[in-house]
């Protein structure tokens, strides 16, 4: 299905996802998706294969949808496009509160990409990218949405928000808290 037939706009994102084949479950990424769909980048499976998928959606939970293979990569034209093989799946089967939970996290994923946050040293600090907003380094920014910095790094000169992180398990806390400044 070309671009122009897209029932649905595509967001680019980077989403842990598990999918079961017949005997397998395998860890990859989302690498965009949209109400109806996904393309999972690195995903080995046939043309109208079904399979259940499970996403999670930061700030949204972990959802399981069963999906069908719609469109194949393969390696050739990924390498002429750029971009990695893998499979796009239409979602086929959700449960309930997921159109929702997914409406939700695409609209704060067009907020997100809308918005620079400066990120210096800080354990994990792909998350935030992984996350949608546009990340720049310290010094790099003056309009940015809020800045995080490791728990012993100077401050920054800067008038937004900081944030300090020491540990990898605040990074969910700080993207509420930078979702909460949209």
């Amino acid at each position: 299905m070309g671009i122009e037939q897209r029932k649905y706009p595509r967001y680019d994102v980077r989403l842990a996802v598990r999918y079961a084949t017949a005997s397998e479950f395998v860890n990859d990424y989302v690498e965009n998706l949209s109400q109806g769909g996904l393309f999972i980048a690195g995903a080995k499976l046939e043309m109208f294969q079904i399979t259940t998928v499970h996403v999670d959606l930061p700030g949204a939970g972990r959802w399981t949808v069963t999906a069908k293979a719609v469109f194949i990569l393969d390696e050739a034209t990924a390498a002429k496009m750029k971009r990695r093989p893998g499979v796009g799946l239409e979602m086929i089967e959700k449960p309930r509160g997921f159109d929702d939970a997914l409406l939700g996290y695409l609209l704060r994923l067009g907020r997100r990409r809308d918005h620079e946050v400066i990120v210096g040293d800080v354990p994990g600090a792909s998350y935030l990218g992984d996350a949608g907003f546009r990340i720049v380094p310290v010094g790099g920014s003056r309009t940015a949405l809020a800045a995080v910095v490791g728990a012993d790094e100077a401050e920054p000169s800067v008038t937004c928000p900081v944030f300090r992180v020491a540990h990898l398990e605040q990074l969910p806390d700080i993207l509420e808290r930078l979702d909460a400044l949209l």
